[in-house]
């Protein structure tokens, strides 16, 4: 048999046009490259992990709370008195409870199940890839995915986003198997994948959604009934694993329940819909506490638009690589639209785009509600799109204008890295300078057509190293600073005093002291932490406090549970007066400490500055480490 009439009875045509070959079979040299890539990037995740501290003490002193109380674990309580629930499902942090049951409450046992999530999206990113691409663009997306600094950034954090990510990578591969398969079991998959996603962080967790749902009724070798039989019958699953905990929750009795954090009347329903919905998407009017903000930092909520993931504040965390990321999007779908794939290539790739684009523009249009580590969604197509980006620049070294296009392609990607290196500091300009003129060079030499093959492949290797160079380096810099809070920035510190890493910068600084309480919170000074652990054991909460972030270093310190009044940012209606004045009747509640810096700001809860003021006026009160601390227990002569 000839090799063409082998290359015929392993191709066969389709109606569609796509030609179809099997998955070519994974090398043994494929399999240790990967391995040793995913063990030296564990390794540099692992790095000074501890570093991190509590982390995001918000998400900490809840999976704390599930340690001790069931309830608490199951509703996603901030403490295990269940007065009221973090803002968000509770998926990621039974994740995390399970760890801490197997290896006892610290930064290692909260943080490194995050690596392990965020180190299997990597190999899942590599076998996809792989399945339907040769193993040089699998390695290359899996490298990428890796070294996004968003990725680096969170793999060493406790907010949900790893394990949401982990889960729409996997409902995707699953998408692209029905697709590929014509069969319905991967893509009810999918739907329930989707819907653990959701679980996790919600609406967030759908942007993927679109990708499959095209790629389904495009390629699925099926009628259309079926298609769209099978996709109803998906998003079934999907919906109804989606909202059987929503439901669950609603469904309890408010007495037997916390309050739902971040909802205006406790229903994780409106949750859903309103505050990780729709609130999310559309402009509303300011917030109050937005006058308390410096003049020059008030831009940073408006700068939703076509270009937001490649500015000041966001470029360190995703920007690196949008250039090449948007330039194969194109190439891609010119190739997809000309035949030039065989059918699977086409299925993943189209999926790759159409994932991409979705979320590219989600983000980049969402209203003042976006957070930084919201561009961790866009890593796994970007990833996607460079990895088959970069066969197509091999491929297009066939033709002069191919080669042409290559060129120009290359020229604007390591000119718009070249302003990544400019946007922080701690980038050393030559560095910058020199991977700018080696990118020239490869540009250039990838215009001219190489005399032996190997060398257009080493081209293209050392090019796509030197586009690595950028986000490497910034991913060095994540690593080598200490992350707090609830807004982790990938990088180093911008160089333009206007920016939102200034301005958390200003923050760790207690510049000003009320965001500081609200993004990475007070730590209990000395004499209050032996106030709490000495507390009567009569009491369910030894303290109540404000805003969360603040209760729960203090929750976390003490190992006693902290009352967090108002919620995550002090302006949730929990709990009412009237409930708090009953549990303090009870004497359920031993203390309030005052934290007057978070009273200046316009917005809080009219129930927290009800419950102050009754505070103040009812009970006696001493100054302790500099805080005012009223003792609950001891009421003023007046009072009795």
């Amino acid at each position: 048999m000839t090799v063409s009439e082998s290359t015929a009875s392993r191709t066969r045509r389709q109606p569609t046009g796509f030609a179809v070959r099997s998955p070519t079979p994974v090398a043994r040299w494929e399999k240790v490259t990967i391995a040793v890539f995913l063990l030296s990037t564990a390794f540099f995740y692992l790095w000074k992990l501890d570093q991190n501290g509590w982390a995001n003490a918000f998400y900490s002193a809840a999976v704390q709370s599930g340690e001790h109380d069931f309830t608490a674990f199951f509703f996603g309580s901030s403490d295990w008195g269940n007065s009221i629930s973090v803002d968000k499902p509770p998926l990621s942090l039974w994740v995390m409870g399970l760890s801490i049951r197997l290896f006892g409450l610290n930064s290692w046992s909260l943080l490194v199940p995050q690596v392990i999530i965020t180190l299997s999206s990597t190999l899942l990113i590599f076998v996809l890839t792989r399945r339907y691409f040769p193993a040089v663009a699998a390695l290359i997306a899996a490298m990428v995915f890796a070294f996004t600094p968003i990725t680096v950034l969170l793999a060493r954090y406790n907010n949900p986003d790893p394990l949401m990510v982990l889960l729409m990578i996997a409902a995707l591969y699953a998408g692209i198997r029905a697709s590929e398969t014509g069969k319905l079991k991967p893509l009810i998959l999918a739907g329930g994948l989707l819907a653990l996603g959701f679980l996790t962080k919600q609406l967030q967790a759908f942007l993927v959604l679109p990708a499959i749902t095209m790629v389904f009724l495009l390629f699925a070798r099926l009628s259309w009934r079926k298609r769209f039989l099978g996709l109803a019958l998906a998003g079934c699953v999907m919906a109804a694993g989606s909202m059987a905990w929503p439901l669950a929750v609603d469904l309890t009795p408010v007495q037997s329940r916390p309050f739902v954090g971040g909802s205006t009347s406790n229903s994780m329903i409106e949750l859903t819909l309103g505050y990780n919905g729709i609130d999310r998407v559309v402009q509303h009017a300011d917030d109050p506490s937005l006058s308390l903000i410096p003049q020059e930092f008030r831009g940073m909520g408006t700068d939703a638009g076509f270009f937001r993931l490649i500015n000041l504040n966001y470029g360190q965390e995703i920007g690196w690589l949008l250039m090449p990321a948007l330039l194969s999007c194109m190439a891609i779908t010119w190739a997809v639209a000309t035949r030039r794939f065989e059918r699977n290539e086409a299925i993943l790739s189209s999926a790759a785009v159409v994932w991409f684009v979705t979320t590219y523009l989600v983000l980049s249009f969402m209203s003042q509600g976006f957070h930084s580590y919201y561009s961790s969604s866009l890593a796994p197509p970007l990833a996607l799109c460079v990895g088959i980006g970069a066969r197509l620049l091999l491929s297009g070294a066939k033709t002069a204008l191919g080669r042409i296009l290559t060129t120009a392609a290359l020229v604007a990607s390591f000119i718009f890295a070249n302003a990544m290196w400019k946007i922080g500091e701690g980038y050393p300009e030559w560095l910058g300078t020199a991977v700018l003129f080696a990118g020239l060079l490869l540009a250039a030499a990838s215009g001219v057509r190489p005399p032996w093959p190997w060398l257009g492949r080493s081209t293209v290797a050392v090019t796509i190293g030197a586009l690595l160079i950028g986000p490497v380096f910034c991913s060095f810099l994540t690593v080598g600073s200490p992350q707090s809070g609830s807004n982790p920035l990938s990088g180093g510190i911008s160089r333009n005093p206007n920016t939102l890493s200034r301005f958390l910068d200003g923050v760790r600084k207690q510049e000003p002291a009320w965001a500081y309480g609200i993004a990475i919170g007070n730590n209990p000074g000395q004499a209050i932490l032996e106030k709490l652990q000495n507390a009567p054991s009569r009491c369910t909460w030894a303290a109540a406090t404000y805003p969360a972030q603040t209760a729960a270093r203090f929750q976390l310190a003490s190992n006693r549970p902290i009352m967090p009044l108002g919620g995550f940012a002090a302006v949730d209606p929990s709990p009412t007066l009237n409930k708090f004045r009953d549990w303090v009747a009870a004497g359920q509640i031993c203390y309030l400490v005052e934290q007057p810096e978070q009273l200046k700001v316009p917005g809080n809860s009219q129930e927290l500055t009800a419950i102050q003021n009754w505070v103040a006026a009812t009970f006696h009160s001493d100054v302790t480490d500099g805080t005012t601390v009223y003792d609950l227990g001891n009421p003023l002569e007046s009072s009795r």
